[in-house]
């Protein structure tokens, strides 16, 4: 058997290549790197993101406005 290092200069696209290279049955990997990419995706905790507009005067409607650029 032989071993290939790859060093990734983007880390946004280890996902994709270790997807991608999983997908060849001849290729194995170290667990380690999948528990470790599996980690970093985990789910979005939306309440978290509370008090994000705390302090800050702007409404719903502002927000939409903003968003949407819609003119006043």
């Amino acid at each position: 058997m032989k071993e290939l290092t790859i060093k990734i200069t983007d880390e946004n696209k280890l996902g994709f290549l270790l997807e991608l290279l999983s997908q060849f049955e001849f290729v194995e990997f170290e667990k380690k790197y999948f528990k470790k990419h599996k980690q970093e995706n985990s789910t979005y905790d939306f309440f978290k993101s509370a008090g994000l507009f705390e302090g800050r005067d702007i409404n719903a409607i502002e927000l939409r406005k903003q968003a949407w650029r819609i003119p006043s």
